[in-house]
Order: structure tokens, then C-alpha cells, then sequence
């Protein structure tokens, strides 16, 4: 770890920043994000082969043929100019609808997503994960090949999904509080299903991936099996007309989720941290 503790001061301040009514008056989400940047970034600092992505897409394309890029993919500058233009001509078409701020806890519709410029294929579907750590292979190339630094990738992994979900009303106290915190976790959960589904549909070789819902500085860990989603991903996959299901009966699994936990509690932080640390040590045991 970067430190002996994962939540230094910068990240007490993120916590106080969020929970604050005079520059987090409506209780959003996103504001929250920061603390959750900074535990994972720190989480993984001294793991040189694990990254944080935050806002990482998962899609599933119908006609994706899995080889790794050509030695030339991405070097020529016009053809990077050229993939950045098209994004922006895409994105630009987006419009996001501007609502006037309000008073107090701001209640967010089941239906609200989180948004990011990155524009998937014309025959993709998917999600966008709040935050992944990824897994990254990679070779040095020689000095008359040098690419993004001198390495070429050989592969990415997702070791980690996270999905955060913004605090509970702070007007609530006692079993109230507690009974929001659970639920906005639960919907975090139930996303995480979801991406998992797409994650294993993506990715035939991939068996696990672990998961982190969170509720503000609240949170629960899981790791998400293939066979625990067999229901999810056959949901998924009935979008694409070449799916052709087996003859098996379709179930999910229940999860064993971990107890919930603050990052910052005073009775919670050193369990949360060695949690954390648990974490990090599977993932950095996972293959690319």
C-alpha cells in the first residue's frame, strides 16, 4: 500500500466534502466520487499492473473476432485524430437535459444513470461501471518500436467492479437511516448482477469477478461467479438474435455478500481497511 492507512487525511476531507449541506446540498452521487477515487487509487498504488478505470464500459458486440490489435493499431496520429473526432461528433449529439438545483436531500429516480463520453460501437449494448480496477499484461518493446511508453499490452482483466450509489437522506436517523443505507446498497447489488452478466458474456474465459456496492462511505464486497448469473446473462443475451439458448433451466444464484461497513467509522475503519487489503491481495493473485 501507498500508506499505512487507506484513508489518509485527503480522503477525511472527501468524506466531510460530500456530506456537506452547504456545497453537497442536494445529496448527489457524483460527489462521492472523489473519496472513492482516492481509496481505490490508493488501494492499488503498489500494485504496478492494477489500474483504476473509472467510468469503464462493458459491452457486448455481436461480431468481435477477440484478436489482440495489430503492432500498427492506434500509432499513426491521423488515425487517433481521426477515432477522437468521431467520438466527438457523437458525444456532441447527446444532450443532457440541465435541471435547476434544489433545497435539501435531492431524491434521484431508479431509473438515473451515470453518464461519460466514451461511445460504444453501433451494434454494442451494455454499461458503464462506476469504477473497475483492471489487470493489466504487458511486454516491453524494443527502443526502434517504442508504443505509449515502450510497452505493448498483451491483455486486461477485470479483477474489480464498484458501484457506487449516493448516501442516504441525512434528514433520517437510527433504524430509518440504516433501512435507506440497505436499500440504495441493494440497488447497487442488483447493477453489479447486471454488469457481471455483461462481463461474463463479453469474456467467455472469465469465471469470477469481485464486486464493491456502496452507498456513500457505506459498503459491501462479493465476488460474482459465472454460474451465480446464469439467469442475468441469458436476460442478456436474448437482445441478440444468434443466441441460441441451451435446453437448461436458468437460475441466480444468492450471493454471499459481506457485512455492510463504513470506510470511515470509528469502530469500522481498520476493519474496512483490512477488507480493502483482502481485496487487493485476491486481485492481485487473479490471471490476466
Amino acid at each position: 500500500m501507498a500508506s499505512e492507512q487507506l484513508l489518509p487525511h485527503k480522503a477525511r476531507l472527501q468524506t466531510s466534502y460530500a456530506f456537506s449541506r452547504t456545497f453537497n446540498p442536494r445529496n448527489l452521487e457524483i460527489l462521492w466520487y472523489p473519496l472513492w477515487c482516492q481509496t481505490l487509487f490508493d488501494l492499488v498504488a503498489d500494485a504496478p499492473n492494477l489500474i483504476v478505470a473509472p467510468q469503464f464500459p462493458v459491452w457486448i458486440t455481436k461480431h468481435h473476432d477477440g484478436k489482440l490489435e495489430d503492432a500498427d493499431d492506434g500509432d499513426d496520429p491521423e488515425e487517433i485524430k481521426e477515432i477522437v473526432r468521431e467520438e466527438q461528433d457523437a458525444a456532441a449529439k447527446i444532450q443532457v437535459p440541465v435541471n435547476e438545483p434544489e433545497e435539501g436531500d435531492y431524491e434521484v429516480e431508479a431509473g438515473d444513470i451515470s453518464f461519460a463520453s466514451t461511445v460504444p460501437e453501433k451494434n454494442a449494448e451494455g454499461v458503464l461501471v462506476d469504477f473497475a480496477i483492471l489487470g493489466l499484461g504487458a511486454v516491453p518493446q524494443p527502443k526502434e518500436k517504442l508504443r505509449y511508453g515502450g510497452w505493448r499490452i498483451t491483455g486486461a482483466s477485470v479483477r474489480l467492479l464498484v458501484e457506487l450509489k449516493r448516501f442516504a437522506s441525512r434528514s433520517l436517523k437510527d433504524d430509518e437511516l440504516n433501512a435507506e443505507i440497505l436499500a440504495h446498497i441493494q440497488e447497487a447489488k442488483s447493477d453489479l448482477v447486471k454488469q457481471a452478466g455483461y462481463l461474463f458474456i463479453k469474456d467467455g474465459t472469465k469465471n469470477s469477478v469481485m464486486a464493491i456496492a456502496a452507498a456513500g462511505p457505506f459498503w459491501s464486497g462479493a465476488t460474482i461467479h459465472r454460474d451465480d448469473v446464469k439467469l442475468t446473462m441469458h436476460v442478456l443475451s436474448t437482445d441478440d438474435p444468434s443466441y441460441q439458448p441451451p435446453g437448461e433451466k436458468f437460475v441466480n444464484r444468492v450471493l454471499k455478500w459481506n457485512k455492510i461497513i463504513r470506510l470511515d467509522g470509528a469502530s469500522s475503519a481498520a476493519a474496512s481497511e483490512a477488507r480493502l487489503r483482502a481485496v487487493c491481495k485476491k486481485m492481485r493473485e487473479m490471471g490476466v
